[in-house]
């Protein structure tokens, strides 16, 4: 759900870099208009990267399992920041081992058997 918010809020362009071992995500006008109006104030501005930083939080899983589902390639580390000045989102990907048996790694990680 919180990955189909943050879709639902971008306003702007997603774009995607790939390299060799890594994928980078840019997604431009995350804030909707409330958001813009929140953040004109100091404390508005903080509150709003408080929130967003959550928002990036419980998202991240979602997107490293959808980077990781594309590539075929375990993550084996990531990053993310949302500046709320430009309303720009950057999400960045290191990419490892070939994710040989889905289906074992979704048992490993969640210990369920389909």
């Amino acid at each position: 759900m919180a990955l189909r918010e943050l879709c639902e809020r971008a306003h702007g362009r997603l774009r995607v870099l790939l390299g060799p071992d890594s994928v980078a995500a840019w997604i431009e006008d995350v804030r909707s208009p409330a958001d813009w109006a929140v953040a004109q104030g100091l404390d508005g501005h903080r509150l709003l990267q408080c929130y967003v930083g959550q928002l990036l939080a419980t998202v991240m899983p979602d997107l490293q399992a959808h980077v990781e589902g594309i590539t075929g390639r375990r993550i084996v580390s990531s990053n993310s920041h949302a500046d709320m000045k430009t309303g720009h989102m950057l999400c960045f990907f290191v990419l490892g081992e070939p994710l040989t048996d889905v289906a074992a790694v979704a048992v490993q990680e969640t210990g369920l058997r389909s």
